[in-house]
């Protein structure tokens, strides 16, 4: 005795291959993004640092373990835990050089601060190289650690190369409160390198500095 087999309709040949491609029809968790915030910090100075070329921000070199976009949760044993679900929007190089040449720009009053490659034409005269070692906290603080370089692309010398390191109170808990902790932080580094670009460059006695009352 044979068996005639009925052709199926249309929509249930794509919920069969659905299936097939699919495995199973269980909706995706969707993932939480996170950015780091933009700090406005008041000019180190009154009127524009006059630096004798541009500053040029070198790509950010970050550690193995920061080179995903997880959000790092330190735990009790010194190791360290990748939430599930909660990432970073961009890469850490990428947004930490974008807030970071901001910053420097509000610091310095000057819009010759860029981000490499930088203008085709620019006149380069600083570079700064960022080194991130740790990037992390838990529900009470947030850690960073990280070497900075400023160069003199005239004379090829290394001018300064020192270490940032900072523990900064977390004040709202949960990953909102270590995003807002983060993003200070960078804005921290942001203000030691402008320092140490108006020390290696002091400004003229003309130029007044800005005192916070």
């Amino acid at each position: 005795m044979s068996m005639r087999i009925l052709p199926a309709s249309g929509a249930l040949v794509w919920l069969i291959a659905a299936l097939l491609l699919g495995g199973c029809l269980v909706p995706s968790k969707t993932a939480i993004l996170y950015s780091l915030q933009p700090m406005h910090q008041q000019a180190l100075r009154h009127t524009p640092h006059p630096l004798p070329g541009m500053v040029l921000l070198m790509p950010v070199q970050v550690a193995p373990q920061l080179q995903g976009r997880n959000l790092l949760y330190l735990q009790p044993s010194g190791e360290t835990r990748n939430p599930a679900g909660h990432l970073w929007s961009a890469s850490l190089e990428r947004q930490i050089g974008q807030r970071m040449t901001v910053q420097l720009q509000d610091l310095l009053a000057t819009t010759n601060v860029a981000l490499y490659p930088g203008p085709r034409f620019g006149n380069i005269r600083y570079q700064v190289e960022i080194e991130l070692q740790e990037f992390s906290g838990d529900d009470r603080t947030f850690s960073t650690l990280a070497t900075y370089t400023l160069s003199d692309t005239t004379t090829k010398a290394i001018l300064m190369r020192k270490t940032f390191r900072q523990n900064r109170t977390i004040d709202n808990p949960g990953y909102s409160g270590y995003v807002t902790s983060a993003s200070h932080a960078v804005a921290d580094l942001s203000k030691e390198v402008a320092l140490a670009l108006l020390a290696i460059h002091p400004p003229t006695s003309s130029a007044a500095p800005c005192h916070e009352n």
